[in-house]
């Protein structure tokens, strides 16, 4: 479980993270399908940041869905997803530790496709490209600090595994970075989406066959 004041520090990182995401991508240039001009975005504000707030919610109903799957009573309580009934087995502890990854994975993949129309009006678009943008300041939050915590996910991850607390901060980091990239490169080489689709998948069978 996390603490509030571990949850006030993880949404003041996600936020500062998220702000200067949001600074960087509308400084970006407009050349590729799923990057957004700078007159757009200053437009589409809303939609933007409504985005990266849906993802951050997404990640938290990922641990929802997590115990729903694993008969774990969980609850929403000082800012937090907290369980009860727990098995105490380091499968069930991983499961419900990376389903807030496992989400924030599976809602960039949507928005990516999503983002690939060309049709997509302005706003649609800003919101698209916010949840992915969601996703990475949540990653990049865990990277820079969040992934000591005790009672943080990546805390959680590695005490479920043979793995430390920053191998995975980075494998939480990889896709990530790559979808930054993605969203906000001119010009992307096509086997980008693949490396970054490949990581997640990796990382999500890996859980659920622990």
């Amino acid at each position: 479980m996390i603490s509030t004041a571990m949850q006030i520090k993880r949404l003041t990182a996600v936020a500062v993270v998220a702000i200067g995401l949001a600074i960087s991508f509308l400084a970006s240039p407009s050349a590729h399908s799923q990057t957004l001009s700078l007159e757009q975005a200053q437009d589409n504000w809303g939609p933007l940041l409504g985005g990266m707030a849906a993802t951050i919610i997404g990640h938290e109903l990922g641990h929802f869905a997590a115990a729903e799957a694993e008969g774990v009573d969980a609850f929403f309580e000082d800012f937090t997803v907290k369980y009860e009934d727990q098995d105490g087995t380091p499968r069930q502890a991983l499961r419900l530790s990376s389903a807030g990854f496992q989400a924030q994975w599976l809602i960039s993949e949507a928005a990516f496709l999503k983002l690939k129309s060309p049709e997509l009006s302005a706003s649609k678009h800003a919101f698209y490209s916010g949840l992915v943008l969601g996703h990475i300041a949540i990653s990049a939050a865990y990277a820079l600090g969040l992934k000591d915590h005790e009672d943080g996910d990546a805390t959680g991850i590695a005490a479920a595994t043979s793995y430390s607390s920053d191998e995975i901060a980075l494998y939480v980091a990889l896709p990530a970075a790559i979808d930054a990239w993605r969203l906000l490169a001119g010009d992307p080489p096509r086997w980008l989406p693949w490396a970054s689709m490949g990581s997640k998948a990796i990382g999500i069978a890996a859980v659920w066959r622990f």
